[in-house]
Order: C-alpha cells, then sequence, then structure tokens
C-alpha cells in the first residue's frame, strides 16, 4: 500500500495479476467471459482485496460496479457481445464519466453535449469531466451527454440527457494528470475531455434520453446488481 501511494500507481505486476484471476469480470456472466459470481461472493471476494490496498478496490470497484454497468443492464445483445469479455478480461478498463464542474448529485444539469452528425451516423461530443476514478487509463467510458432536440410542432429544442459507450481510440478523448490527493493515491482519477468525439449513433446505451434513468439503476444502493 505504502509503495503504491508513493508512486501513486497500481503496479503493471498487480494489474496482470488480477486479470489472470478474472477479478476485472467477477460479476460479468460466464459466457460472456466473466466469472458470474454471485453477490455475496464478489462482495467477499472485495471485501478481502479491501483489506490489502484500497486503491485497487477502487479500481476494480469504478471498472465494474459503474464504469460497464450501464452496458450489463442497458445494453444491446451487440453492445454486450463487443465490449463485455475484453473488459471481463480487464484488456480494457472502464470508467464512468458524470461528474462535471457544475454537476454532480444533480446529474440532468450536465453540460456535455452531444449533437448528430449530418450524415447521421456519428454524436460528436464534447464537454469535460471531473473526478473520474480510473480516468487516465480506461479505454472505454460509459460518458453522459444532453442531445439538443427540437419539438417537431413547436421547434423548440429542449435538451435530452444520454448516455454513449465511448472508446478512448475513437479520438478526441483526453485526460488531465493524476489529481494529488491525501489518500488512496494509488487510484488514477483525472479529469476527462471530449474534443469533437465522433461516437457511432450505435454505441448509445439505452436508448437517446434514457441518460438520467441509467444513472439511477447504476449507482441507487438498491440495485440488487450493485455491490460496491
Amino acid at each position: 500500500v505504502a509503495k503504491n501511494d508513493m508512486s501513486e500507481k497500481i503496479p503493471d505486476e498487480v494489474m496482470n495479476g488480477l486479470k489472470e484471476q478474472g477479478v476485472f469480470g467477477i460479476q460479468v456472466p460466464v459466457e460472456l467471459g466473466g466469472l458470474g459470481l454471485t453477490n455475496a461472493q464478489a462482495a467477499r471476494l472485495i471485501e478481502i482485496v479491501t483489506g490489502h490496498d484500497l486503491a485497487i478496490s477502487i479500481c476494480v470497484g469504478a471498472h465494474q460496479s459503474i464504469g460497464f454497468k450501464g452496458i450489463l443492464l442497458f445494453g444491446t445483445d451487440a453492445q454486450k457481445q463487443k465490449y463485455l469479455p475484453k473488459l471481463a478480461a480487464g484488456e480494457h478498463i472502464a470508467a464512468f464519466a458524470l461528474t462535471e464542474p457544475a454537476a454532480g448529485s444533480d446529474a440532468i444539469s450536465i453540460k456535455t453535449k452531444a449533437e448528430l452528425s449530418p450524415d447521421g451516423k456519428h454524436y460528436v461530443l464534447n464537454g469535460s469531466k471531473i473526478w473520474i476514478s480510473n480516468g487516465g487509463i480506461a479505454d472505454i467510458f460509459t460518458v453522459f451527454a444532453q442531445i439538443p432536440t427540437a419539438d417537431d410542432k413547436t421547434g423548440q429544442v429542449e435538451s435530452k440527457m444520454t448516455a454513449f459507450i465511448v472508446e478512448r481510440k475513437f479520438g478526441g478523448v483526453t485526460n488531465g494528470p493524476a489529481e494529488k490527493k491525501m489518500g488512496i493515491k494509488g487510484s488514477n482519477t483525472t479529469e476527462v475531455f471530449f474534443e469533437d468525439c465522433k461516437v457511432p449513433v450505435e454505441n448509445v446505451l439505452g436508448g437517446v434520453g434514457n441518460g438520467f434513468k441509467v444513472t439511477q439503476k447504476k449507482t441507487t444502493t438498491n440495485d440488487k446488481n450493485k455491490i460496491f
């Protein structure tokens, strides 16, 4: 723990060991490459990990409890098949990108925008997020943004909060330096920026305008599927 705090990083050999043990996919169904553990089994495993280093527990928890949980709960079959096997194996790390400088618990107030491209094939994301666990190491982000939508009858524009599956390799995704924290320094926490990030329309998660529903299902404490 002291070594990880000093380096402000979880060592590669530790991350590789977690991957080999299947820890990054403990509650992903077996048919999608995970361990398929029950809530009780998963909770006990995380309890053991936490006893050694809370930073590791946060990394793993942010990855699967919120990072890719939306794909498990709201993803299409195609989205699950595409993303969950590599996420379960730890080949890709996930992060949950909701909080902004002026919006945290008040999720509906986020300012990040997603606008449909002229050809209708992509949403173009612009905005920033703060205090994102795994923000500097994540390959896959669950990102929340507002889609400006004009009413067909009145022409009035309203924003529809929507969740997206965003890959870092799409481009336009960067992060700031790791935050200097008082403790649990091995857990990576950063700002994340989206600048003209083109996201395929098929990467909308849970349907246009259902972003708030996704946030509530993933973060509510009485969700039977959530253990962290």
